[in-house]
């Protein structure tokens, strides 16, 4: 009887309950123990190694050969564009170094790495600049070394610019000179592929190590901190594939995105006081890298991010505005004269001291600089050496095209749109200094003294005046990530996030306000090569909780331009049949296009011959003329949008006329 009573007390207790239990919504789907929800994977792909490397340039490339070197057993790179290289696909790649094997061999034994930081550090304080001496001993010390190690890789087997004593060790004058030769010029091998040595050398070095990978038109999107304080993991979308994937580290991840001297809106945003600047460099240096690096609580170095050195010899592409090249007539050293867009004079056209011209360009209205001569003083510039890119460009037809004449001073003024009174008292004023000889307002000798940028002197005289429009280039800019001497990146409390390095021109104000010859160069594979030393040596530890920096920069500084080039050309129209050509402007020449139509559509294209540099633009040259040939929408290849823009520009002036 007792365990009957204890049974019924437990089920009017259990009904009790189920009685006194709260109503379960009947729409409420109920979780399985048994059958746990799945979700989704949100990528397409997952990829690990000990050391995954955004960026391949200088930095990116270096980082990974000394990562391997340090007993990595997997690196993967992210490359967003289809080629190696970065911002060495833009330069001739002059190096620099002091105490190397190449001034041993050519005899020159009196330098020192207190000398060359020297310089370094003399070049970077100039107008406010600070230079950080600590990541600059290590630099030097590293240059050395790097610059030997190249030449056992085979720089030795490289051809070379030499001095008039037969040296490879050389003053280069596109910057301001060293105190003693130390730069080194070398030619590259595969013209079609490189236009640095530096460049060629690192990606055979890369390629041919089973133990590094390089996925190609990946972007990295965002940098992604786990609950210890470490950045060990990149998001990134393939352009290929169209897919989101991920990139997971075991040991570390370093950032080699590059500065942001394309960003010509992010320039202004830090630097309101440089006008009219254009840009050289390619266009994925745009900045992003910074930005990710900011998102999981990276800090810039803030004043650093306001230093963008500029060279006074950008030549503006007409065809697309804010984008241009290194180039100048250099008359200004045989004579010539520098106006701004008011006709007057602003600067010792001949100072020594190129960021002298540099800076002074920049304050001037729209960042206009007019380059100014006469055949005499063209003639006297051809005898120089430097001469040569005159030669090169402007006596070419890519280069006449950008050359004003006028048979007087008074229609030069109305061609140029400057105040005609005023260009006629600068001449006059000018020509008067000439006669009396000795030093004008500015500091121009107008004696031969030896300086290497006073040539010549001449009067602004004679049957022809020419005038060539200049403005300010940036290729490469000074502002980035606070890092310690082991490049790890610091966030705003200062302490390191553990995991994450950065190298190169992405990392902030180590050089000062201005670059020294050679460093834009030898700075990423250096630092490189250091960074991937330090990350290999150290244990992970936890870090400071993850969160964005408190100056995060704006997103809207990265959105992409929409552009055109995919919208322009009417494949639902009917044209008439037959064959036709057209020739554009391109950066480095013309391009021409011969387009068949047939059956009323266009049933070919093929480009002719252009002057577009091969290494960036081989994708577009290929896949976009197969896309009009598909009739459909041009994608813009990644680095190579300028070449795109410019082959469906040539084959819509081919086909304007043929519309029925």
């Amino acid at each position: 009887m007792k365990k009957i009573a204890l049974v019924l007390a437990m089920v009017l207790t259990l009904s009790f309950l189920i009685a006194c239990a709260p109503e379960q919504n009947p729409t409420t789907e109920q979780p399985k123990t048994e059958d746990p929800v799945i979700v989704e994977d949100k990528y397409a792909d997952t990829y690990t190694a000990d050391i995954i490397i955004v960026g391949a340039g200088g930095g990116g490339l270096s980082s990974a050969l000394e990562a391997v070197e340090q007993g990595a057993e997997k690196v993967i790179i992210i490359e967003k564009l289809t080629i190696t290289g970065g911002s060495l696909n833009t330069t001739s790649g002059t190096i620099s170094g002091a105490e190397t094997i190449i001034q041993e061999l050519d005899g020159l034994t009196e330098d020192s790495l207190a000398s060359y930081k020297e310089d370094i550090m003399k070049e970077g304080s100039k107008h406010g600049g600070k230079p950080n001496e600590d990541l600059i001993d290590l630099y030097v010390e590293g240059a050395k070394e790097s610059v030997n190690w190249l030449w056992e890789m085979g720089l030795k087997d490289y051809e070379f610019t030499l001095d008039k004593d037969g040296n490879k060790s050389v003053f280069a004058p596109e910057h301001t000179l060293f105190s003693y030769p130390r730069s080194y010029k070398a030619k590259v091998k595969d013209a079609t592929k490189y236009k640095s040595a530096v460049h060629e050398i690192l990606d055979g070095l890369v390629r041919s190590n089973s133990k590094i990978e390089i996925h190609f038109n990946t972007e990295a999107m965002h940098l992604l901190g786990n609950d210890q304080g470490q950045v060990l993991e990149v998001e990134a979308f393939n352009n290929q594939t169209k897919k989101d994937v991920l990139y997971k580290a075991t040991k570390g991840i370093i950032m080699a995105t590059g500065g942001y001297a394309a960003n010509n809106e992010l320039i202004n945003h830090f630097n309101s006081e440089i006008n009219g600047v254009i840009t050289g460099g390619l266009l994925a240096s745009n900045g992003y890298g910074i930005y990710m690096m900011q998102e999981v609580g990276g800090a810039t170095n803030e004043e650093s991010m306001t230093w963008v050195p500029t060279f006074p010899m950008g030549l503006e592409n007409p065809n697309e505005p804010g984008t241009g090249r290194i180039m100048t007539t250099k008359t200004q050293f045989a004579g010539g004269i520098l106006t701004n867009s008011d006709g007057n004079r602003f600067v010792n056209e001949n100072d020594k001291d190129n960021v002298t011209r540099e800076f002074e360009l920049e304050k001037q209205n729209n960042g206009i600089q007019w380059e100014i001569y006469t055949d005499k003083i063209l003639e006297d510039l051809l005898e120089t050496s430097q001469g040569g890119m005159y030669k090169f460009f402007f006596m070419e037809d890519a280069g006449k095209k950008y050359i004003e004449k006028a048979s007087s001073l008074e229609e030069l003024a109305k061609i140029i749109n400057v105040p005609e009174e005023n260009l006629l008292k600068t001449v006059e004023t000018y020509n008067n200094h000439v006669d009396a000889k000795g030093v004008d307002e500015f500091g121009r000798v107008y004696e031969l003294d030896g300086n290497p940028f006073n040539l010549a002197v001449n009067k602004i005289e004679g049957e022809n005046f020419y005038a060539v429009k200049i403005k300010p280039l940036a290729i490469l800019t000074m502002g980035g990530m606070a890092t310690d001497n082991n490049l790890n990146v610091l966030n705003e409390k200062g302490n390191v996030i553990p995991g994450l390095y950065a190298v190169g021109e992405v990392v902030g104000g180590v050089w000062g306000r201005f670059v020294s010859s050679g460093v834009g160069v030898m700075g990423p594979v250096v630092q490189g090569k250091q960074a991937a030393r330090n990350l290999m040596a150290t244990e992970l530890k936890s870090g400071d909780a993850v969160s964005p920096a408190s100056n995060l920069i704006d997103k809207k500084f990265f959105d992409k331009k929409e552009s055109s080039a995919a919208l322009e050309i009417d494949y639902t129209a009917k044209y008439t049949d037959g064959i036709y050509e057209a020739t554009v402007d391109g950066q480095e020449g013309p391009m021409t296009v011969k387009v068949e139509i047939k059956n009323e559509s266009i049933e070919k294209v093929e480009i002719l011959s252009h002057k577009e540099t091969e290494s960036i633009a081989s994708e577009a040259l290929t896949n976009v003329p197969a896309d009009i040939m598909a009739n459909k929408s041009v994608d813009l290849i990644s680095g190579a949008t300028y070449t795109t823009n410019r082959i469906v520009e040539a084959v819509i002036k081919a086909i304007e006329g043929a519309k029925k």
